[in-house]
């Protein structure tokens, strides 16, 4: 039996959509979004950003001919448009890969019910190449060998590209390294990382748990520089590096970093 979907609580897959211009959420979720936008003034232009960032990356990893994407942590699958008959802002995984390789596979894993729920109902009647999966980040083994990734064609043989995008400041630091180093050792050589988190200059071992405890939310963690750069620890680099995502372009040269109060670091990594 379906589980229907709770339109009465708020829920942080659908308060993102709010904030990223989209159409599938409820009141309640535009009402809780609000309370956090104004703790945060920023925030629905930093989610921007790093959906932006999302799209360039999967479109640079898609150019280099991999055909497997995992999205660890993913929320809702969707590119909502502003303006009807205007371009979307950002394009989800499937979306942005499929428009430079034919069919790939993409898993959209989260641990929320309530998102891989909305995910799955998204996603019906398209690619089976496409799926929805519930699973735990801090379990990236079992995501890996999850029996629908596994029947919708999933390899670790092959070279895949994982993204964990803004959610590794959801766990200590150590936890985090953990769960990067343990994608990095199973995926196969030529496999690349697509990562973002949140990072404010000075601010490593602040508990920032009062924006989303607000609204039940979970706890975040600052990570320091020193910490995040771990993240890439046995990765190559693209250029331009470790940037504020909304700067990253594949095309450009190495950059020294700006370290500012508030703002969404992300790179892509590369296993050799």
């Amino acid at each position: 039996m379906t589980t229907p979907i709770d339109s009465t609580k708020p829920n942080i897959a659908r308060i993102y959509d709010y904030w990223l211009g989209g159409k599938d959420n409820f009141e309640v979720d535009r009402q809780a979004a609000e309370v956090i936008r104004a703790m945060r003034p920023n925030v629905a232009e930093q989610a921007l950003d790093n959906k932006k960032f999302q799209t360039r990356a999967v479109s640079y990893v898609a150019g280099r001919g991999l055909r497997q994407f995992v999205d660890i942590g993913s929320g809702l699958p969707t590119s909502p448009r502003r303006e009807e008959g205007e371009p979307p802002l950002w394009l989800a995984t499937h979306e942005a890969a499929g428009n430079i390789v034919a069919d790939p596979l993409v898993a959209y894993v989260d641990y929320d019910p309530v998102a891989v729920l909305h995910s799955q109902a998204l996603l019906a009647g398209g690619s089976s190449r496409v799926v929805a999966v519930a699973e735990d980040m801090r379990e990236a083994e079992k995501i890996l060998a999850h029996d629908q990734m596994r029947k919708a064609g999933f390899s670790l043989s092959e070279p895949a590209c994982v993204i964990l995008g803004c959610v590794l400041h959801f766990v200590d630091a150590a936890t985090a390294h953990g769960i990067v180093a343990t994608l990095t050792e199973a995926l196969a050589p030529g496999s690349y990382l697509v990562i973002s988190v949140g990072y404010g200059s000075g601010r490593a071992g602040q508990d920032f748990a009062t924006t989303y405890n607000a609204q039940d939310g979970p706890r975040i963690y600052a990570h320091s520089w020193e910490q995040i750069m771990a993240m890439f620890d046995g990765l190559g680099l693209v250029p331009p590096g470790v940037v504020d995502v909304s700067v990253w372009r594949p095309e450009w040269p190495e950059i020294t970093p700006t370290e500012g109060p508030n703002m969404i670091v992300g790179g892509v990594g590369r296993r050799s």
